[in-house]
């Protein structure tokens, strides 16, 4: 393994900003990294992008799904006033449904992108979304409105990581975040504000079906689908000199879980703890592929620039 490196989240780390699309991501993608911030007293923020309510007719899921996502919080000894709703809509998987990638590639700033239950940003009537707090009023689904808000909110906590999804990563919600994020912080860096990005991978080119390996293995694999159909910086060739995209599998960085989370049964570990929270998420055809994120490991990419 030629560049992967191993990082560490303790005492030093500098300040953290998880920001990902639907209520799970955070767990899948950042558990660890999470618990290990708390128990090292690391500033933590965790920013959630939409309220996950693909479907919903009435914003009920939604509404149901951000109790959850402050419910698995809670596991790993994440305070809820540590968490941030934006509140925008989730309306599919496909780039062609998807409501970030959609909003992300919308030619007009204004333009209102309707989801089945709404217009406007929500929360929940004990928590608001960061839009109502901070207008007093609820923001319209437009790619402005979206950019505005994140933009503030990362200048509000001015977090020296960010953790956040990948444009590699097949689901257009989360390739649409990657892509906000990244424009945000092209904007900061006039201001002279450059924090470290971290962008990870939840559905990748092999299939959810196929990634990530399934049972309780350590680690995270690098299967060969992820070198093919790429943007002609791919390689068929086995073994660790992979590309995904712009990514390659050697220039990973690997976050190791705290002991709560390593060598134990899913009953005792504290990432299947709180990914159990997400019982809107937990459907049966989609539970295998949630619990084999439960590694040793959490795996992300540092993007340059």
């Amino acid at each position: 393994m030629i560049g992967m490196e191993v990082r560490e989240i303790g005492e030093g780390f500098g300040s953290i900003m998880v920001v990902v699309p639907h209520e799970d991501d955070e767990v899948l993608m950042c558990a660890g990294i999470m618990e290990n911030a708390v128990r090292h007293g690391v500033d933590l923020t965790v920013v959630m992008a939409t309220n996950g309510d693909y479907g919903s007719k009435d914003g009920a899921d939604g509404r149901a799904r951000l109790r959850e996502f402050l419910e698995g919080l809670r596991v790993l000894g994440v305070p809820e006033e540590k968490a941030v709703f934006l509140g925008y809509a989730d309306t599919g998987m496909p780039e062609g449904d998807s409501f970030l990638f959609g909003l992300y590639h919308e030619s007009d700033g204004e333009r209102v992108h309707p989801s089945h239950c709404g217009v406007s940003t929500y929360g929940l009537p004990e928590k608001e979304e960061f839009h109502k707090e901070k207008y007093g009023e609820h923001g319209l689904y437009t790619r402005n409105g979206f950019y505005g808000d994140l933009k503030a909110v990362i200048r509000k906590y001015r977090p020296e990581n960010i953790f956040t999804t990948a444009a590699e990563d097949t689901h257009g919600d989360h390739s649409g975040l990657f892509f906000f994020v990244r424009d945000v912080l092209e904007e900061c860096k006039e201001e002279g504000y450059r924090p470290k990005l971290y962008s990870g991978l939840v559905h990748s080119r092999a299939g959810d079906e196929n990634w990530p390996g399934r049972g309780k293995v350590a680690g995270f694999d690098s299967p060969e689908l992820w070198a093919e159909g790429t943007d002609g910086e791919g390689s068929s060739a086995k073994g660790e000199n992979r590309v995904l995209g712009k990514l390659k599998w050697e220039d990973r960085i690997v976050f190791p879980v705290p002991d709560s989370m390593r060598g134990k049964r899913w009953e005792e570990n504290k990432k299947a703890e709180a990914l159990s929270k997400h019982v809107t998420a937990l459907k049966p055809d989609a539970v295998d592929f949630l619990y084999a994120f439960v590694k040793e490991e959490e795996i992300f990419w540092e993007m340059g620039g």
